[in-house]
This record gives C-alpha cells, sequence and structure tokens, in this order.
C-alpha cells in the first residue's frame, strides 16, 4: 500500500507538471485551456485505475488492456518531462506572448512524435550487444550471456519471449545469468512463460538471481517459480565455481535490506570463492558496486533499463552510478545491462532493449 501511495503522488505530481508546464500554453483560449485540463484530469484518472489495479487489487483483465492503460504512464512521463524543459523555455522568453505559445506547440507535437516512437521502441525486440572485457587470472576465455529485466508480465508476449530465449541460445555461451527482475506480475501469469526459460541452454549452466520486482511480486513465490525449473540454479549470497575458471558469485536485491528479508550479504556470497580464481558478481542494482570488495574482477547489474524513457533517464542516471555499459567504479569494473524488456509502462525512449554476450579474455 505505501509503494501505491507514493506511485500515485509521483504520477499526480507528473500530471500537475505537464499541465502547467507545457499543456495549458499552446492557447489563449478559454475553452482550449479548460478542454486541456479536462483530458489532463482524465488521463491522471486512468493513470491512478492503472495503478490501482497493477499494484493493489492485481485484477486479471486482458494483457491489451493492460498495455493500453499503460500509455496512459507513458503520456504522463512525457509530459512531466517536456514540460519541465517547456516551463524553462518559457521563463526565457516570458516578454513575448507569441513566441510562448509557438514554442508550447511546438512542444506538443515534439512530445506527440516522441509518445509514437516510444512504442514503437518498446515493440521491437531486443537487440544482442557484445562486449569483450579482459580479466586477470583467467585460466581460459569464456563467455556469459547476460539477461536482465526481461519482466514477464502482460507487457511482454510469449512470442517476444520465445524469440528471445532462442536469440540468447543461439550464441551457444559457457554460461547464461538471468541478474533479476526476470519475474514480474503473479503466479498465475507467470506460469506460461515457465516453459520458455526451460529451454535455456549453456554449456555450464544457467544462474539466477533476485531483482526488486521479484520482491514487489512476492519474492517467496517468485523463488519457487524458478526453482522448479530444472535447468537453473538460485544464486542467493552463494557462490559456483565454473569449470575451474571464475567465481561465479550471486547477491539478493537491495530490496531484501528495505524489507528485513533475504538481505544482501556479501560475506556470506564470498565464504566459499576459490581465491586463486577471478570472481564475477551478480548483482542487479548496480549501486551494489559501492559496497564490493575490490578483489572482486567484474559486476554484471541491470535495473536501469537505459533510463528507459527520456528525459526521465536523467533522473535514473543520478540514481545510480551511470545508464549502461562497462565503467570503472572505486576501481572496480561494472557492467550494466539495459535490460531486455521494460516496466511500468510500454515505452522506450532513448534507450534500447538488449541481451548481452560477454566474452571475458585472458591477459
Amino acid at each position: 500500500m505505501n509503494f501505491f501511495i507514493i506511485a500515485l503522488c509521483v504520477f499526480i505530481l507528473f500530471h500537475i507538471v505537464g499541465y502547467y508546464g507545457l499543456i495549458r500554453h499552446i492557447s489563449q483560449k478559454p475553452k482550449v485551456k479548460f478542454l486541456s485540463g479536462i483530458l489532463t484530469l482524465l488521463n491522471c484518472l486512468l493513470v491512478v485505475c492503472f495503478v490501482a489495479i497493477l499494484i493493489v487489487l492485481r485484477v486479471d483483465f486482458p494483457r491489451f488492456v493492460i498495455l493500453i492503460l499503460s500509455l496512459f504512464i507513458l503520456s504522463a512521463v512525457l509530459f512531466f518531462g517536456f514540460g519541465v524543459i517547456n516551463a524553462i523555455l518559457l521563463l526565457i522568453f516570458r516578454k513575448s506572448k507569441e513566441k510562448r505559445i509557438l514554442i508550447s506547440r511546438i512542444m506538443l507535437i515534439i512530445t506527440s512524435i516522441c509518445f509514437v516512437f516510444s512504442i514503437f521502441n518498446a515493440a521491437i525486440m531486443p537487440q544482442l550487444t557484445t562486449q569483450e572485457i579482459l580479466i586477470p587470472n583467467l585460466k581460459q576465455e569464456m563467455t556469459i550471456l547476460m539477461i536482465s529485466d526481461l519482466h514477464l508480465s502482460k507487457f511482454i508476449s510469449k512470442e517476444k519471449v520465445s524469440k528471445i530465449i532462442d536469440l540468447a541460445n543461439s550464441t551457444n555461451p559457457d554460461i547464461i545469468v538471468l541478474v533479476g527482475d526476470i519475474i514480474d506480475a503473479k503466479e498465475s501469469e507467470i506460469r506460461e512463460f515457465l516453459p520458455y526459460l526451460e529451454k535455456l541452454r549453456a554449456k555450464n549452466g544457467v544462474y539466477f538471481t533476485l531483482g526488486n520486482h521479484e520482491f514487489i511480486f512476492n519474492v517467496d513465490k517468485s523463488l519457487e517459480l524458478i526453482q522448479s525449473l530444472p535447468n537453473v540454479e538460485i544464486l542467493l549470497n552463494s557462490s559456483v565455481v565454473i569449470d575451474d575458471n571464475i567465481n561465479l558469485i550471486g547477491i539478493s536485491d537491495l530490496s531484501g535490506r528495505r524489507r528485513g528479508y533475504l538481505e544482501p550479504d556479501i560475506d556470506l556470497a564470498m565464504s566459499k570463492i576459490n581465491k586463486n580464481l577471478p570472481s564475477i558478481v551478480l548483482s542487479h542494482q548496480p549501486n551494489m558496486i559501492y559496497e564490493m570488495p575490490n578483489n572482486i574482477d567484474l559486476m554484471l547489474s541491470g535495473h536501469t533499463h537505459g533510463g528507459q524513457i527520456f528525459p526521465f533517464s536523467i533522473a535514473v542516471y543520478f540514481a545510480n552510478p551511470f545508464l549502461y555499459g562497462l565503467k570503472s567504479i572505486d576501481n572496480k569494473r561494472l557492467y550494466i545491462s539495459q535490460g531486455a524488456s521494460l516496466a511500468v509502462t510500454f515505452g522506450r525512449l532513448g534507450s534500447r532493449a538488449e541481451i548481452n554476450l560477454i566474452t571475458l579474455k585472458m591477459i
């Protein structure tokens, strides 16, 4: 319920900023202002209904209804972002009413174009992103196929999931890692996707670690569903040695710390590693990098979605070490995926869905 109240306040704020920053400035005519205000209020009410259905009531609506309702969130996010930009421009040109109206209308057109493009970008298949990383003390080259933020729910079709699994398997990796936010719905919706996850194949196994959305939609049930997959091993504050070549370490999500349950425990996770081998860490949220010891060789994360929707991505950037790709943080290397799917709304702007083929190379 607390999450619902926070989400409610955020989306009401989005509509207020979108209206006063952009929508009300497209015309000086009272009728147009009144109509635009009514439409903004209606959009806000539909967003509230969607959030209530998704988080509180969890009513089993058809997929197309959920997708359509989610588009009202997409419009709210875009109007908020471009509303802020428009408000700044209006301050610059505050002395000219004609320019203020013209700028607002141009910004409205840009927002509408971005709305359409965001839907198209969300619908296309994830790309396969490749990355080579040099790892000290590696005995032999190793490939890791990384899938994060699959968000199995009514936002993604079974057909798309099947194609993603086929793409992952086609790379013939040494291991496949599922780095959190794989499950994002109640059990009845998830079970239809399990046969596709069972098809994941890698030479040395498939490994899973928790993300924040598994906690949102019942972490125990999420773990139970993953445990039912005979081809997937869960790494929950634990480690495994892969082919006498690397330590693969899975850390529980930071959400566990907020809930006081299944908290991340780095000491426990690394207690049984082979100290003569490189250590590769799986942690859904990239902010865990600040707590990791210096003796890790690489951490793989997701969570950011590459920002998912510009300009909201600016806020995501400041809440995380960076948005995606490979960088060093405090002399520790972190690789962040933009994620295979999306959450909250059916839209991507300024980001691209991906799965990641990482090749660990000997120095």
